[in-house]
């Protein structure tokens, strides 16, 4: 399992940064709500910021 840190590009309203294994993929919300869930999306829009586990093939599907 590794940590995977997402926040919102500055400037935009619907682009995410993620970093993961020291890797940063941008993409845009609705992509990460499909691949990850909605309620990642949902602390995403409330903290601005959101850390999760993600498995080795959840880090997969980012390429």
């Amino acid at each position: 399992m590794q940590e995977l840190s997402c926040t919102w590009v500055p400037g935009t309203f619907d682009i995410v940064r993620l970093k993961v294994a020291g890797r940063t993929i941008e993409m845009t919300s609705t992509h990460l709500a499909r691949l990850f869930g909605k309620q990642t999306l949902h602390d995403l829009y409330l903290k601005g910021s959101v850390k999760f586990k993600v498995d080795a093939q959840q880090v997969a599907l980012l390429s």
